[in-house]
Parts: C-alpha cells; structure tokens; sequence
C-alpha cells in the first residue's frame, strides 16, 4: 500500500519532532570541576628579575651629561603568602632572597667598570582578583605597593655607597593549576616600578644619582592551598 505524499509528509516530521526532542532532554555538560575552596595559599619557586634600568646623575653638583647605568638579571627565590576573603578577592605578600644586584657604568661612564653591588631586593603587597569557572585553571590579576628592601652595599668604583630603601608600585598577572584541592603549580609575572637613590663618592668628588631600575618579576613553582 501506497501512503499518500501528505501523509509521508505528516510522518517526517512527527520523526523529525521526536528527534529534536531526544535531543532536548540530554543533560548539559557539567561545568569544569574545581577543588574546594583553601582561604590560604602559598606560591613557592624560583624568580627572576629583569631590569628596564636607567640613571640621573650629579657629581659636585652638577649633572653628569650621558651618564647612565646596567643592572644585570638576577635570580633567586621567591615566596608569596595570601590569603582569600572570597573565591575572587584575595591578598598576597612577595619577598625573596635578597640577589646581589650589580650597578655598571654606561653611557658617559662606559670604561669605569661596575660601580657598586646591592644586596636586597623587592617585595610587594598586592589586592588581586580570582577568576573562578575554569575549573583546574584558575588566572588571577593584581596590583598593589611595592617597596625594594637594601640590605647591604658593597663598594667598588663608587666609596661610601649608601642606597635607600625605595618604595614603589606593582602590577600582576598569573595562573595556577590546581592538582588536587591543595597541590598545583602557578607563574605568575609582576611588573614593579622603583626609583632607588644613591649617593657616594667616585674618588674625592661626591656623587648621587636616581636610578630606575623597573624589573619584570617572573616567578614559578609550586602552589600549596590549605
């Protein structure tokens, strides 16, 4: 028997409808899973700082027309310690082991050799944002003071070397990857912008300059949430 077009037509689609709704009633796909929300955290691992240096300076007084300095990278490890007031909002606080940082003649002082070594370094206080929703991927922003601790100088073509603390601010972006609901891994990146001054004396003539030193603070390692 032969059904007429019309009733194949009516058939086509009452199957078409029923697939449709087949379709419909599947469940969702369930969101990323995420571990379970730790108010502390602890990024630990090692640091590298990259300088965007630069340097003003005066001896006897007057300016010192193309004097400039190089700070070359320096490395260490860092610890940062936080705490969250929420799965989004938190607070964390970066220090490292003070590099000896050294301070070499450039521009109109080229020849003159390194001009002293710093031992510190900078730490910084940061107010940051958690995205949550990515499950095991969990990004974050910050930003907040910095300040660049001086623990020690050391002479060498400048004498006398003293170097102030130097206060500052700080940007930052990273993620963590979560393992388990304690244990990841984390990098995250701070840009940190100081002006340190400096003062001594190159032979008898007493010298003082305002150096930007500006570092990228790339850090990695471990994440631990408890």
């Amino acid at each position: 028997m032969r059904l007429p077009l019309t009733a194949v037509t009516m058939l086509a689609g009452i199957a078409g409808c029923c697939g449709a709704s087949a379709a419909d009633l599947q469940p969702p796909a369930p969101p990323p899973q995420e571990p379970a929300f730790k108010r502390f955290f602890l990024h630990a691992g090692p640091a590298g700082l990259f300088y965007a240096e630069g340097a003003r300076m005066h001896a006897g007084g007057f300016p010192v027309p193309g004097a400039d300095v190089r700070v070359p990278n320096s490395y260490t490890f860092a610890i940062e310690a936080g705490y969250h007031f929420t799965p989004n909002f938190a607070i964390g606080l970066a220090a490292g082991y003070p590099p000896l940082t050294k301070v070499e003649a450039r521009g109109s002082l080229t020849g003159l050799g390194t001009l002293g070594k710093v031992d510190g370094g900078p730490m910084a206080l940061t107010a940051q944002y958690h995205f949550t929703g990515l499950g095991r991927f969990q990004p974050y922003i910050g930003a907040g003071p910095a300040l660049m601790v001086v623990f020690k100088d050391h002479d060498r073509v400048v004498t006398g070397l003293k170097t102030d603390h130097a206060p500052g601010f700080t940007g930052q972006i990273g993620f963590n990857y979560m393992l388990d609901d304690n244990w990841g891994f984390f990098l995250d990146a701070k840009k940190v912008y100081l002006r340190a001054k400096t003062r001594g004396y190159l032979g008898p003539t007493p010298i003082r300059a305002t150096v930007t030193l500006d570092p990228l603070v790339l850090h990695t390692g471990l994440t631990y949430r408890f």
